[in-house]
């Protein structure tokens, strides 16, 4: 089975490929993405891509971890990435994502999260689709309310990069025709 390429009115969701380590390691090696998630490190260099890469290879392979590269769809050029980390035993998935932020507040979050909430729903066939953010980043919060997610509650010290706790807001949809 080959990778699923999935559309949007603007943006083509794919799989990433080796063309784009050199971006992806330009794009994420600023501290902003850091700061905003749990497992994008800094300085963010061209091993850290090739590391992202393998996961989305072994994800696909494996089928619990499905990754996509974010791309504009005039140019092919990447400028983001989204994935679904799969719990198989319980029929749902986290979703996550991350954006060049050259391209924030452009409503490109939001149309490839709707996007792979579909996927997840009708081909993947999950019941249950979640995600969190910092609370201190309350943008990640609008894209996930605009996606159709809603919030369930605050996790209190629920991560902890060096010393210090961070709380996470917890945003999810189900699905109902399941």
């Amino acid at each position: 089975m080959d990778f699923p390429k999935l559309e949007t009115e603007r943006l083509i969701l794919d799989a990433p490929k080796e063309a784009d380590l050199e971006n992806i390691a330009k794009i994420l090696n600023n501290e902003v993405y850091s700061k905003n998630t749990i497992n994008i490190p800094f300085p963010y260099i061209i091993d850290s891509a090739k590391f992202w890469l393998s996961l989305s290879e072994n994800g696909f392979k494996n089928e619990n971890q499905y990754i996509f590269a974010i791309r504009l769809k005039d140019s092919q050029k990447i400028i983001g990435g989204i994935d679904l980390g799969i719990d198989k035993n319980f029929n749902k998935a986290e979703l996550g994502y991350w954006l060049d932020e050259n391209f924030w507040n452009q409503g490109f979050a939001t149309e490839a999260v709707i996007k792979i909430i579909d996927f997840g729903f009708k081909h993947l066939k999950l019941k249950r689709i979640f995600a969190t953010h910092f609370d201190f980043n309350p943008a990640s919060g609008k894209v996930l309310e605009k996606s159709g997610m809603k919030k369930e509650g605050e996790m209190k010290a629920h991560t902890r990069k060096g010393n210090i706790y961070h709380n996470h807001i917890l945003y999810a949809i189900v699905n109902e025709n399941l």
